[in-house]
This record gives structure tokens, sequence and C-alpha cells, in this order.
């Protein structure tokens, strides 16, 4: 078998309808060499079988992971694959049919190590539109601020820069992909992105919890991520899982506005301090 240019690494739990979908889109790509890692936490729904189902159809391996966490599952997943490149991936995206042939065009023309591009919602509602479109240029501009970003979602990087720097921070518990654009940056790796729509992101969780709450809870992560670094308190993280978007059963995050209310705090002190010099 061909070494796969390529390593997709998907995180899962409890994704029986979505990754369906994604492994689907992943069976239509243009650009064929590359495998699939799924590293599910021990789903209790039929994500795994699911998966099974497309064993014959993709380079596909399903890893089982001892602890339900995102970063956890990423680095679990990038220790198992064979590929020069890492591209980190939801279950709930979706993807043209050039987006990895796009990628890997790209990278043999510039040789870059750390990229990711634009993308568009996954529905037609004007103010998805809208954020999603703002999400993009929010990418440009965090570049030139030397704050860069690439979303966790959509993240592609040089295996061995990934292993070398250590990862995702298993410790943080919200905003892990800037925290470790960061870090990348820091190291002397740029992101490239690329100014083509290539997948549509997910708008479930804005849907469940309000855009408002997300907008706020993200924009701050962002500025936090940038002043402070890694986020740790489990109470501003957020529920993984396809299992917290099943019906109205699940709470909504209560917990956002004091959240942020404490951490704006620890901003206001850093700005009055900087204000007062």
């Amino acid at each position: 078998m061909v070494k796969p240019f390529f390593s997709i690494v998907i995180p899962t739990l409890n994704e029986e309808k979505l990754l369906p979908k994604i492994l689907l889109d992943l069976t239509k790509q243009k650009e064929q060499q590359f495998e699939v890692i799924v590293v599910d936490g021990k789903s209790e729904d039929q994500t795994v079988q699911k998966a099974t189902r497309f064993e014959k159809k993709l380079n596909l391996k399903i890893v089982s992971s001892e602890k339900r966490n995102l970063c956890y599952q990423r680095n679990l997943g990038a220790k198992k694959s064979q590929g020069d490149y890492l591209i980190f991936m939801d279950a709930d995206i979706r993807l043209y049919k050039n987006y990895l042939s796009i990628l890997k065009e790209t990278i043999k023309k510039n040789s870059y190590l750390f990229l990711t591009t634009y993308q568009l919602p996954d529905t037609n509602d004007p103010i998805d539109v809208f954020l999603s479109q703002m999400a993009n240029y929010g990418l440009e501009i965090l570049k030139i601020m030397n704050k860069q970003m690439a979303p966790g979602y959509n993240f592609v990087v040089y295996k061995d820069i990934f292993i070398k720097i250590g990862g995702f921070n298993e410790k943080t518990t919200f905003s892990e992909d800037h925290e470790l654009s960061i870090r990348l940056l820091k190291s002397g790796v740029k992101v490239n992105i690329i100014p083509k729509k290539l997948l549509k992101w997910s708008f479930r969780r804005f849907k469940k919890d309000g855009h408002l709450p997300i907008v706020v809870k993200y924009g701050f992560a962002a500025l936090y991520s940038m002043l402070f670094g890694e986020i740790t308190d489990k109470n501003f993280g957020y529920q993984m899982g396809g299992g917290y978007f099943a019906g109205d059963s699940w709470k909504k995050d209560k917990n956002i506005e004091t959240e942020v209310k404490k951490y704006l705090k620890k901003i206001k002190i850093v700005f009055q301090k900087l204000i007062s010099d």
C-alpha cells in the first residue's frame, strides 16, 4: 500500500448521524493518497458500527480512546498516523471534492507546513453566511496581528512539527486550536490560509445555544488566548459529542455569562496596567 500523504484525524463521540456524511465526502475526493483515523470516545450509539461500513471504501482505522477528551483523541490519532501531513477535522463538517487536491497542490508548490482554508456554513441562513465570512476575515486579521489561528476542524500541519511541539494541549477546555496555532508561531511556523471555500462549517452549536452566546464565547476565547494563552477552566468548555444536539433534553450553557465576566476582570486588569504604564 502506498504511504498516505495525508492522515485525517476525526475524534468522535455519539456521532452516528453525521460521521457517515463526512466519510462519504472523503470517498469522493479527487485526491486519494490519504488515510482516515476515527478516534472514538466509546460512543454509546452506532458511531463505530457505521464507520466500519466504510472500511472497504477508505483506508480507514478506527481507534478506541480511553478518554472522552477532544485534544487527547486528536493526539492519539496523530500517534497512530502514517501520513506526512495531519488534517484534523470534526465529524460534523462537510467537504467539497477538491478539498484534498487543492491542499496537496498548494503544499507541493510552496512547501507550506501549516495550513487552513476558507469555509462556508452548512446552512443558507443569512446570519450564518455572514458569520462564516467574518470568520474567514478573522483568520486573516489574526495572521496580520501575529496571533494566528487555524480552526480545529480544518487544521492542517506537517506531522513531524506537530509531534515535536507536543500536539494539542490536553489541559485546555476551549480554544485549543488557537493555543496550538500560537505555539506553532512561536516556534517559527506561520499559518498559510488558502482563500478558497473548500468545506462547510457546522452551525449546529449556534442553533442549539443561540448565535449571540456562541459569538460572545468564541470572541472572548480568542481575546483571552491572545493575552494569556490556554483556557483550562472546565466551566468554560463545551459539550463534546452528537448527543448534546439530540432533542431538547440537554440544558443550554447557562455558565457563559458568569465565566465571561470572571475572565473579563482579568483582561481589564491587564489593560489598566498597560494604560497606567
